[in-house]
């Protein structure tokens, strides 16, 4: 297991899979959730802003690709965030064995 502690990253290897965990210490599910949401709201304005300008059929396929797929990871994260939060406070998940 290989530790980044300047960037709250580990990966690791396990067979053939690679795992990355982000470390958020300090951090509540809903504040995440708000930050992934600040990014993908950034992301997309950029990409809005460029699409209405024409400029965005100028970025390659592959980079347009790679957009999109960041915003649906984005998208995704802040789903899976918000739905901690609200087990949270519903007092699901206190249990830690998840």
């Amino acid at each position: 297991m290989h530790r980044y502690p300047q960037y709250n990253i580990t990966a690791q290897r396990a067979g053939r899979d690679t795992f990355l965990t982000a470390h958020a210490p300090s951090e509540s599910p809903l504040s995440l959730a708000a930050e992934k949401t600040a990014q993908l709201n950034a992301l997309l304005s950029v990409a809005v802003e460029n699409a209405a300008g024409g400029s965005f059929c100028n970025i390659t396929e592959k980079t347009q690709s790679h957009l999109l797929s960041l915003a649906a990871v984005l998208a995704h994260e802040t789903l899976v965030l918000s739905e901690l939060a609200a087990q949270e406070d519903a007092g699901e998940g206190e249990g830690g064995d998840g």
